[in-house]
């Protein structure tokens, strides 16, 4: 584990002490870590094009406190997107929730396999909803964003003006996600945190 995860480790733990972060639960550590990536990547230009990892060691060496300011803010900002758009489960009690997402998916993927210029448009969604303020899960809600424009509509994207149409129909949707409130995804947790938060909301 790098210097920056266990230091969001650490921040997040402080919010919600029975995530267990280097354990059972470390996939929200994980998608914290690479939202916190993304953040960086598509908010400044600096880090657009290089080695992320290798560029917030350096920095985190240089100017540590500094860093360690932000991420304090940045993980409180984080946390409450959360808690807004991660809808929580616990192992097969998954099947129900994730059923009309699975054929959607299902649905997408053999347009999703000839889409051209794959990563490209995500960089362009993942950049848009960041600055919608959709600092978690922005990998997730892109491709959601983009799977869903393909089950949508049948456009011929390799003819110039269906693409056009295209991407500005997911522009569309990029906005209609930021400004809905609500869960957009799902993850798994140990019972132990999913018992916390159900303590707290009684």
């Amino acid at each position: 584990m790098s210097s920056i995860e266990q230091l969001i480790a650490k921040k997040i733990q402080k919010i919600s002490p029975t995530l267990e972060t280097q354990g059972s639960d470390k996939r929200v550590l994980q998608l914290a870590y690479k939202d916190f990536a993304n953040y960086m990547k598509f908010s400044n230009k600096s880090f657009y094009s290089i080695n992320f990892d290798e560029k917030i060691e350096t920095i985190s060496k240089s100017d540590l406190p500094e860093l360690d300011s932000f991420l304090t803010i940045w993980t409180g900002w984080w946390i409450t997107k959360w808690q807004q758009r991660v809808k929580l489960f616990i192992g097969n009690n998954s099947t129900k929730d994730l059923k009309g997402l699975k054929q959607t998916y299902s649905k997408a993927e053999p347009l999703w396999k000839n889409l051209d210029c794959k990563q490209e448009l995500l960089d362009m969604v993942k950049s848009m909803l960041i600055n919608n303020g959709e600092i978690c899960g922005a990998d997730m809600l892109a491709e959601y964003a983009v799977k869903m424009e393909l089950t949508k509509n049948k456009l011929d994207l390799k003819e110039k003006q269906q693409a056009l149409t295209f991407v500005n129909n997911v522009t569309h949707r990029v906005h209609a996600i930021a400004k809905t409130t609500g869960p957009l995804m799902f993850v798994e947790v140990t019972k132990s945190y999913y018992g916390s938060l159900q303590a707290q909301t009684q």
